[in-house]
């Protein structure tokens, strides 16, 4: 295995579970930078890899091969004293920066402490390194904001056509500021823009919510505060018109897939420059096709509208509460990924993703008890 010095960021997250579950077949040791204590960091972590499929026989070896470094990514030097600062950054070969806040609609002065800051103080971390470290930087598709239509190309990016959500416009500015540390100072910087991460494992309260399990878990609280739960007959299920645009789609990509092929990126080695590469599902999902799953296991009836009605309904009112998605509801884009398939060919394309697959997902959302 390799023994250089491997540091992760958001070790604990969604994605970042699924990464560290990569990283472990290729490097013997990783240092995990997080904001709370060894102990709590070990115990999260033996907890979600086990939820991922990890061996037991890794699982056992975790207080060995994992280093926990407690850190405040938004305070400068990551809140450490100039002595343990410059010891950690000279004992790292490579930067997986996987943290942020990924709250849609979040107040955007703590996004930015988050997203943008954070990233920054792990830049410095970088660049006080003596072995000059290879930063790989999560972004995110959305940093492609309001681009409704077209092809969104894997390269820097301008801010023109505007953002859907303060999540977006601080993850946009975080990667600016990448683009901008790598070119003052000549080094090579991989940034991974995924789309929105999914997975078929029934949700368990260890481990953290994803994009639609967030949405799920909102729409089966609210249907039980308006008396919906459980089995309602077709005729008495509520029609819930939805404003959308009916040929719009997302772009929906397996966790463990994208951590896979991210880790598969990082095996080769960089080119000079800025690499930007869209970690996406080589198929959309139709918006169509997704509300039919969504009714499949709530008790409403779905119906796309081409705007919002006048005499909303408590649910619908509910939904315009959320514009956010539906504003992701009007999106006709594609993402470049034709960096990744250069490098990787076959191994680019992601598993098929279908009804079942949302379903297997989803489902443990709907079967527990609603959070009022």
């Amino acid at each position: 295995m390799d023994q250089r010095g491997v540091a992760i960021t958001g070790a604990t997250g969604f994605l970042g579970i699924h990464l560290v579950a990569e990283l472990m077949d290729r490097h013997r040791r990783l240092i995990v930078l997080a904001r709370r204590d060894r102990a709590s960091v070990l115990d999260t972590m033996e907890r979600r890899l086990r939820l991922v499929g990890v061996p037991e026989r890794v699982l056992r070896e975790l207080p060995e091969r994992l280093k926990v470094v407690r850190v405040e990514l938004t305070r400068p030097r990551l809140g450490l004293i100039p002595a343990t600062f410059q010891l950690l950054a000279d004992r790292i070969d490579r930067i997986w920066h996987c943290a942020g806040d990924t709250t849609l609609d979040g107040d955007l002065s703590r996004l930015r402490e988050v997203n943008v800051a954070g990233t920054r103080h792990v830049l410095d971390l970088a660049a006080a390194g003596e072995r000059r470290p290879l930063v790989h930087h999560t972004s995110t598709i959305g940093v492609a904001g309001s681009r409704r239509y077209g092809l969104i190309p894997a390269r820097v990016l301008d801010d023109d056509a505007g953002f859907e959500c303060n999540y977006e416009r601080s993850k946009y500015e975080a990667e600016a500021l990448v683009q901008r540390w790598a070119a003052d100072r000549g080094r090579p910087v991989v940034v991974h823009r995924p789309s929105v991460l999914i997975t078929d494992r029934p949700h368990r309260a260890e481990m953290p919510l994803n994009p639609l399990t967030t949405i799920a878990r909102l729409l089966h609280r609210h249907l039980t505060q308006l008396g919906l739960a459980g089995e309602v007959p077709e005729q008495l299920q509520p029609v819930v018109r939805v404003p959308a645009d009916s040929t719009a789609s997302v772009n929906l990509v397996q966790a463990r897939h994208a951590a896979a092929v991210m880790a598969r990126l990082g095996d080769h080695p960089p080119s000079a420059g800025v690499q930007v590469h869209h970690v996406v599902h080589q198929r959309d999902l139709l918006v169509p096709d997704l509300l039919a799953v969504l009714e499949r296991m709530a008790p409403v009836r779905l119906r796309v509208v081409p705007a919002a009605p006048p005499d909303t309904s408590p649910l619908e009112a509910v939904l315009q509460a959320y514009p956010v998605v539906q504003r992701y509801m009007r999106h006709h884009r594609r993402f470049d990924s034709s960096s990744v398939r250069a490098l990787l060919g076959e191994r680019a394309a992601a598993a098929p993703i279908d009804a079942d697959y949302l379903l297997a997902g989803l489902r443990s959302v709907f079967d527990a008890p609603a959070r009022l």
